[in-house]
C-alpha cells in the first residue's frame, strides 16, 4: 500500500507537475514496491480514460430547465436560512462572552507572578485570536445574508439589543438578590 507521500507524487507525476528528481525518486519507490506500482498503474488508466473521454455539451434547454428550478428554490431558502444565520450568531455571541470573560479573569489570577502571566497573556491572545477568526467568518456571512437579503438587516441589528437587554436584565436580577 502506498504511502499518502507516495500517493501525493502519483497524483503529481499524473498531472505532469513533478521535479526530475522527485519523479526519479517516486519511480525508485514504485520498483521497490510492486502494491505500489499497481496502484500507480491504476491511477494512470483511469487518468488516461478521463483525459480521452468524449466531452459532450448538455443541450441549452437543460441547462435552461436546471436554472429555473435553482431560481424557484432559491426564493424558499431566505427566510430558513435568515433565520438559521441569526441564530447562529446570537449562539456565537453567547459562547464567547463567557470566553472574554474567562481570560479576564486569568489575566486578573496571574498578577502575582510574571510566568505565570506570561502564559496567561499567551492563552488570551491565542484564545482572542481565535474569537476573531469565528468573528470574521460570522460577519462576511452576515454580509452575504444583507446582500441576499436586505429586509432582514433589522434582525441581524436586533441581536446586540436582544442580548443587551439580556446581560442587563441578569444583572438586574443579581443585584435585587443580594
Amino acid at each position: 500500500m502506498a504511502s499518502e507521500r507516495e500517493k501525493r507524487l502519483m497524483q503529481e507525476a499524473l498531472d505532469e507537475s513533478l521535479s526530475a528528481e522527485a519523479r526519479r525518486e517516486l519511480f525508485e519507490q514504485l520498483d521497490q514496491d510492486a502494491d505500489a506500482s499497481v496502484q500507480f498503474n491504476r491511477l494512470r488508466q483511469v487518468d488516461h480514460i478521463l483525459k480521452t473521454a468524449p466531452f459532450e455539451r448538455a443541450p441549452e434547454r437543460l441547462a435552461l430547465a436546471i436554472m429555473a428550478r435553482l431560481a424557484k428554490a432559491a426564493e424558499h431558502l431566505p427566510r430558513s436560512s435568515g433565520l438559521a444565520l441569526a441564530l447562529a450568531l446570537a449562539l456565537v455571541t453567547l459562547l464567547v462572552l463567557p470566553l472574554l470573560i474567562a481570560a479576564g479573569w486569568l489575566v486578573l489570577a496571574a498578577l502575582g507572578s510574571a510566568a505565570a502571566l506570561s502564559s496567561a497573556l499567551q492563552q488570551v491572545v491565542m484564545l482572542l485570536a481565535m474569537v476573531l477568526g469565528v468573528l470574521k467568518v460570522l460577519v462576511e456571512r452576515a454580509q452575504e445574508f444583507i446582500a441576499s437579503s436586505p429586509q432582514s438587516a433589522a434582525l441581524l441589528a436586533l441581536i446586540p439589543v436582544a442580548l443587551y437587554g439580556l446581560l442587563r436584565g441578569e444583572r438586574d436580577a443579581d443585584s435585587g438578590a443580594m
